[in-house]
């Protein structure tokens, strides 16, 4: 159906604030890194910053094409696509601050968690949160047949990754008090590390079944469950630290299988 005149005016219009709106965050953006150039101390919160400024510059192009599918009836895809542009970014300058190291263990962060102690438990939480639900709502706008499909597990498994460095294990294992302000937040953080360590796993799993049948794929998935023993150990949850020993040792022994083949072929060859 053809875009009218009317539309595009209207489109146009409402945009104006919007555009004006990412070329602010652009600015800002630009003068944290300038700022943490000039301090050490300082450079894990701009990045901090400047992660929570990727945040606003997705959703404000998830708004921008809410408004291009409202009034002109289709998806603005330049938008869309500086949304998971801005994905990575926001992943990236959360790693640069916890690290991206996923398969270590649960407390080597503590001194890089320890650079950002003025940044809250809650503050933290809201970032990951928000993070996740900008990251559903782009793959939601994109559909689920676009040219980025098999991007997303990726993104999933790093995002996993930034959750799971952005939490304190040592201060959730000693206040375990619920009269400690965070108790809560820091539950709900650890339950989403949890969550989202199994459902990157099953990301990559689906990636591996239906797509690739690359064993990297299935080992993806491993680090994601490795992780999450790793958490059911410290924790004494017997019934989700058995269920996830069995998956791994099926990931373990397919993967085994698929390299074993893999040689066989390449002999033959």
């Amino acid at each position: 159906m053809a875009i009218t005149k009317e539309k595009k005016a209207d489109f146009n219009e409402k945009l104006v604030d919007f555009k004006n709106y990412l070329e602010e965050l652009k600015k800002e953006a630009n003068m944290y890194k300038l700022q943490s150039k000039k301090s050490k101390d300082m450079e894990p919160y701009f990045n901090i910053a400047l992660a929570t400024n990727s945040l606003k510059s997705i959703n404000t192009c998830l708004m921008i094409n809410e408004l291009s599918t409202a009034i002109l009836e289709i998806n603005n895809n330049n938008y869309l696509e500086t949304a998971r542009k801005e994905i990575y970014n926001c992943i990236s300058f959360i790693e640069k601050t916890v690290s991206n190291n996923i398969d270590g263990s649960l407390t080597e962060n503590k001194d890089l968690l320890a650079k950002i102690e003025r940044i809250t438990p809650t503050q933290r939480l809201n970032l990951i949160k928000g993070l996740r639900e900008a990251i559903k709502k782009t793959n939601i706008a994109f559909g689920p047949n676009s040219k980025w499909k098999w991007s997303w597990p990726d993104i999933h498994y790093r995002l996993a990754g930034c959750v799971k460095n952005l939490f304190d294990f040592i201060a959730y294992e000693k206040e375990q008090d619920l009269d400690n302000p965070y108790y809560y937040t820091r539950r709900e953080h650890f339950n989403l590390i949890v969550e989202l360590s199994n459902s990157a796993a099953q990301d990559f799993r689906s990636k591996f079944e239906m797509s690739t049948q690359d064993s990297t794929d299935l080992k993806h998935s491993v680090v994601m469950l490795e992780m999450n023993r790793k958490i059911f150990q410290i924790t004494g949850e017997t019934e989700d630290l058995e269920k996830t020993k069995t998956l791994i040792e099926s990931f373990q022994q397919k993967i085994a299988d698929l390299e074993s083949d893999d040689k066989k072929k390449k002999k033959k060859q």
